[in-house]
């Protein structure tokens, strides 16, 4: 290459480079999603039932049904969203409906007869005497969510959050096989067997722990309602069961003729009937999260009688299954809402299920002499396999409620048009509830959010005072207030020696020292130091600077709130000594002289 290319070699170096980090930085920042934002999207997967999706990506989903050419059906008809607990009261589906209305109507629109069953892909199926194809399947809850957090296994059955009083959704289905018409000659007389139903019940019961509800329907086309249960008491992960039994009275019609010269002529008829039972069962994962623990306690912090500030603390376990999940508090003027963005995820959660159809072919004989055999009781049967046909059919859309994370900060909305506030929400402390986010369907196009518990909320610039705190079912938490008088601190920092920087924390108002408390530095070798009882800390620099604070603190027995406070100390930096650094590059360079001019030549030397 010609030495007047060479100097454009960095020169090009460095355009390709810049170019690619800058393509780095747009990538990721069209990827890029605010933590605290809710979302609506469309998955990649289309739904060739519905046609074009919406053609819409909106941060919330008013905006997206104020939106141009947007309808409730197309929102309804989107295969996936995402929407916070606090605002879970949209509408959808071509009537307007709430969620929990078009879930409830979808459940209730599964067909069903006799002669047919429809299951979705993870139906356990299972056959009787004369049921086929039983199933109960719980598809979801009215008023409950389900997770996946903290599960390593997402194949594993999700966890279920309800609430004391809820409604599951579970659909139970079955088939009914009826034997043939069968006849026997035995020397001049034949005796005929013909079978009818006379009747058939469905009695479906939902447990939970050790507490059960029992629902019994006499209508076969009810078997799809709702489980309703109330006052729901474990205090745990348990586990939720819910049990379908269906019952067939059989009529046995036992018919005797004689053989005659015209033919065959009844002589005696008769009709028995027998009980048949087949059970099938679901079960889940459940917590009942009210009975979990949450402390909920505000200290309204006031200066000179206004209030200044609110220190919101939630105290409790922090694992999913141990901790009560709020979603929002409200403002004492009803017009906004500290919320806790829990992201939900909700999507139809069959895209298709399976019907078979039944074509009897089962011959059965009876031992007539007993009135009527009920469950349990031996029969001499013989039969053959039914004859069954299978077609993939699309069912009810019965959108799933998946609880995905918590994100990371609350936020301050409004509740009411045109509702203006200077409140925010300073600085907030949280903690993993999980080892890992929630997992997404794979064909959805929005990443998962790693799961935080927020533990302290600092809200500045406020007003008035939260009235009540309410759990992700709506259900209102208890919370406990407390006022308490805003005292400024002053954070001294001082020069100990070269290396050492002594940090004294003080109440301005009273002089009083401010013990055992944190204070978070930087450009010092530790990150977080305690105060001693003299309110003083002494900490080893790193840098050239010291920058120290405190964040504010109450105290509870004092009925004080220490306001936060900032600080920073410059330590001159160490001139540049020109001649040093001449000198240490003469040393290496006559060392490099060295070793070129002695040991190269003794060790060629001593080689040959």
């Amino acid at each position: 290459m010609p030495l007047t290319d060479t100097p454009l070699q960095p020169l090009i170096l460095g355009i390709v480079v810049s170019f690619l980090l800058l393509s780095s930085f747009a990538t990721s920042a069209n990827t890029t999603r605010l933590a605290t934002a809710t979302d609506v999207f469309v998955s990649d997967d289309l739904d060739p039932n519905i046609g074009a999706l919406p053609p819409f990506v909106q941060p919330d989903l008013r905006t997206v049904l104020q939106s141009p050419n947007i309808s409730a059906a197309n929102i309804s008809e989107a295969r996936d969203f995402v929407y916070s607990t606090s605002q879970p009261a949209y509408r959808v589906g071509p009537h307007n409906q709430t969620l929990a209305e078009y879930r409830r109507s979808n459940l209730q629109t599964f067909p069903h007869n006799r002669s047919t069953s429809m299951w979705f892909p993870d139906s356990n199926r299972s056959n009787g005497t004369v049921v086929n194809n039983a199933h109960v399947t719980i598809l979801g809850t009215e008023h409950g969510t389900q997770t996946r957090l903290g599960q390593a296994n997402t194949s594993s059955q999700a966890l279920f959050l309800l609430p004391k009083n809820g409604t599951i959704l579970a659909a139970l289905d079955y088939s009914t096989v009826l034997p043939n018409r069968t006849c026997r000659v035995t020397n001049g007389t034949k005796t005929c067997f013909n079978y009818s139903i006379t009747s058939q019940s469905v009695n479906r019961s939902l447990r939970i722990g050790s507490q059960t509800w029992i629902s019994t329907e006499t209508s076969e086309a009810r078997a799809s309602r709702p489980l309703t249960y109330t006052n729901a008491r474990a205090t745990g992960r348990t586990t939720m069961v819910v049990q379908g039994t269906i019952t067939t009275q059989l009529a046995i019609h036992k018919t005797v003729s004689i053989r005659t010269s015209s033919g065959w002529q009844h002589v005696n008829g008769t009709t028995n009937t027998t009980l048949f039972s087949h059970t099938v069962r679901d079960t889940a994962p459940v917590v009942i999260t009210p009975n979990q623990q949450l402390n909920a306690t505000q200290t309204l912090v006031t200066d000179n009688g206004e209030l200044e500030r609110i220190v919101l603390r939630l105290d409790g376990p922090t694992t999913v299954t141990n901790r009560r999940h709020w979603s929002y508090a409200a403002f004492d003027s009803g017009q906004m809402r500290l919320q806790n963005v829990w992201g939900v995820y909700s999507q139809h959660r069959y895209s298709n299920a399976t019907i078979g159809t039944q074509r009897p072919n089962t011959t059965l004989s009876h031992n007539t002499t007993r009135p009527s055999v009920r469950l349990n009781r031996s029969l001499n049967h013989s039969s053959s396999p039914n004859m069954t046909s299978q077609r993939t059919v699309p069912p009810p859309g019965v959108l799933e409620k998946q609880l995905l994370a918590v994100r990371s900060t609350p936020t301050i909305v409004p509740t009411a048009p045109q509702a203006a506030s200077t409140a925010t929400v300073g600085r907030v402390r949280t903690s993993p509830p999980a080892s890992e986010a929630a997992p997404l369907n794979p064909t959805v196009n929005l990443s998962s959010v790693s799961p935080r518990t927020s533990t302290r909320v600092l809200i500045t610039n406020v007003d008035q005072r939260l009235t009540t705190l309410y759990d992700i079912h709506g259900d209102e938490i208890p919370l406990e207030t407390r006022c308490v008088t805003e005292h400024p601190v002053s954070i001294t920092l001082r020069k100990q020696d070269k290396t050492h920087v002594r940090i004294e924390l003080t109440d301005s108002q009273t002089g009083s020292p401010i013990r055992n408390q944190p204070i978070y530095l930087h450009g010092a070798v530790q990150g977080r130091v305690i105060t001693n009882q003299d309110g003083v800390v002494v900490v080893t620099r790193d840098e050239s600077a010291v920058e120290a604070t405190f964040r504010g603190i109450t105290t509870d027995s004092r009925g004080l709130y220490y306001a936060p406070s900032h600080n920073l100390i410059r330590f001159a930096p160490s001139p540049f000594n020109i001649y040093s650094a001449l000198l240490a590059l003469s040393k290496g360079f006559i060392a490099s002289i060295a070793f070129v001019l002695f040991y190269l030549p003794f060790h060629y030397l001593k080689q040959r």
